[in-house]
């Protein structure tokens, strides 16, 4: 893209050059001024909205065009150094993201914001309250402050991004850029600090080992959930033994519900599954008492001939034995 737009790309006034309604931003991956490197072209222009978006607001929100494939947000920080600071980056047209996925990342950070601005008004209204609420509420406990791994990603070829400033005068600045070719930030092959900067092997490495994590470490977080629910199971039916025979203000008694804790059950009615061994005993024992036989009338009544054909030929059997009995004088009924 480096050779014919070029000359298009700038401006008499000293801005940047401007096509179709988009600034073009030249830049040049290689930081050597002797060696010989292509100008890579980005455009941008303000982004604009029919209704109003608290995650993209129109008065500082730039979208950015034909980005770099390995382009980050920490790439987009550094190169509009000293011209805006970036408060986020939704970016767009990412490998193995579909619209559905990015429509979810939109709607949560739409639900941080919406939480964000409700907490600071709420703040700001009343430091009583704002006192009251942290006694109330306790703090966020540690699965809510757990982060995702997290994953480099890849922009498709030309690929767009919404680049949120902080302030409205920074769009302004940013749309007033003197021409000029800027250089593109460079990543240190070494740093390991941040996973989304790895790039080759290291990155294919990382990814590998985020989806396979060791025995130990699944082990470890398996054996500190169940420490943690059953620490909350024991809070709970303490709860629950406080509010037995407990008056209100009217003085009634509140019932509350507590049963005998059984095998497969606890105290409140909630059931447990049971062993393998016992699905295995129980399903066994099912199939033994289950009789296909009496399904059809015929049935029951050959079953009910059959059943008189059995005491017939038993009360036969018997009458011989008593004759024979009394032959030998060995039958005694009294």
């Amino acid at each position: 893209m480096a050779g014919a737009k070029k000359s298009s790309s700038k401006k008499s006034g000293g801005g940047l050059g401007e096509i179709g309604g988009y600034k073009v931003l030249p830049v040049k991956f290689d930081s050597d001024e002797s060696a010989e490197s292509a100008t890579h072209y980005i455009y941008f222009k303000q982004h604009v909205n029919k209704v109003e978006d608290i995650v993209l607001p129109s008065n500082r929100t730039v979208f950015m065009y034909n980005l770099p494939v390995d382009t980050t947000e920490r790439d987009i920080r550094r190169l509009l150094h000293g011209i805006g600071r970036v408060e986020r980056v939704l970016f767009h047209e990412v490998v193995g993201q579909d619209a559905i996925r990015e429509a979810a990342i939109k709607a949560h950070m739409t639900n941080e914001l919406a939480a964000a601005m409700a907490e600071a008004a709420e703040k700001a209204s009343s430091q009583k309250k704002s006192k009251s609420k942290g006694k109330s509420n306790p703090s966020k406990s540690e699965e809510d402050t757990i982060k995702p791994v997290a994953r480099a990603h890849l922009l498709r070829s030309g690929g767009s991004a919404h680049v949120v400033l902080l302030e409205e005068q920074e769009l302004e600045r940013m749309l007033k850029m003197k021409a000029g070719v800027r250089q593109w930030p460079e990543r240190d092959p070494d740093d390991t600090s941040n996973p989304l900067e790895y790039r080759g092997l290291t990155r294919y490495l990382y990814e590998y080992r985020a989806v396979r994590p060791p025995a130990e470490m699944l082990k470890e977080e398996v054996d500190s959930y169940m420490a943690k629910f059953q620490e909350a199971q024991y809070e709970r039916d303490r709860m629950l033994s406080q509010q037995q025979n407990v008056p209100d203000e009217d003085g009634f008694i509140t019932v509350v519900r507590r049963g005998r804790s059984t095998r497969n059950g606890d105290s409140s009615g909630a059931f447990t599954a049971a062993s393998v061994e016992e699905a295995r005993e129980a399903g066994a024992n099912k199939k033994k008492d289950v009789v296909f036989g009496n399904m059809y009338r015929f049935q029951v009544r050959e079953r009910k001939q059959d059943q008189l054909t059995d005491l017939r030929k038993k009360f036969e059997e018997d009458k011989e034995k008593i004759a024979r009995m009394r032959q030998t004088r060995q039958f005694r009924p009294y």
